[in-house]
């Protein structure tokens, strides 16, 4: 009978430690499932600053990001226009303001209909457009300083979270009037780890479908 209860322990505590096991590691699963996307952007003076994204606030905007830096997009991309002090813009493949990947996305944005809470504080990451809505396509700013009266009127979609002070340094090189560097300075590749979750390409708007809407 002894032999028989201890058995019985052994396998109840054998069963036990099993069950804490399985529970630890369905946890870390679910903890590194629930990462949000990190993008590490390297200059070509070699600092790097890094970017969190916020799919749950604008899905389409992130995945639109990761598409076009998965395509190596960014890569070599100058900064196109600086504001010193309150933002650093890239993004135009072709530098006068004008530059888009082909396509247009639409504004997730509070004052476009969709339920973005984000603040357009400093370090927030934001994508530019024209002077209409549903015409971003590349082209992103981050702030340098808070600026509140842009929210719900941008797409907010992530947030510096390291090398603030390096976009900082960067807002104050000289600009010419048109706010353009006097001394051009490029991305030298941008890269994102999603974590092993899967992005879904973006849904586009086509120059066309833009025009007819205009």
């Amino acid at each position: 009978m002894k032999k028989i209860s201890m058995s019985f322990a052994i396998i109840v505590i054998s069963l036990g430690l099993f069950y804490s096991i399985n529970q630890a590691t369905s946890q870390n699963k679910s903890v590194d499932q629930s990462e949000n996307p990190i993008v590490t952007v390297t200059l070509e003076n070699k600092q790097i600053f890094k970017i969190e994204l916020y799919p749950q606030h604008a899905p389409n905007t992130v995945n639109n990001f990761i598409d076009l830096a998965n395509k190596k997009f960014y890569d070599n991309m100058p900064f196109s226009r600086v504001i010193p002090n309150y933002l650093v813009q890239t993004g135009d493949p072709i530098g006068d303001g004008t530059g888009f990947p082909g396509y247009f996305i639409k504004s997730e944005c509070r004052q476009n209909g969709f339920k973005n809470k984000l603040k357009c504080e400093i370090g927030t990451l934001c994508m530019a457009r024209s002077k209409k809505y549903n015409t971003e396509g590349s082209q992103f700013f981050i702030l340098l300083q808070d600026d509140f009266g842009l929210n719900g009127q941008y797409t907010a979609f992530g947030k510096v979270v390291e090398g603030l002070d390096v976009l900082q340094e960067l807002g104050k090189n000289p600009v010419s009037g048109n706010d353009v560097l006097l001394e051009e300075i490029k991305i030298k590749t941008l890269r994102v780890d999603t974590f092993g979750i899967h992005y879904d390409e973006p849904q586009v708007i086509s120059i066309y479908e833009q025009r007819n809407k205009s």
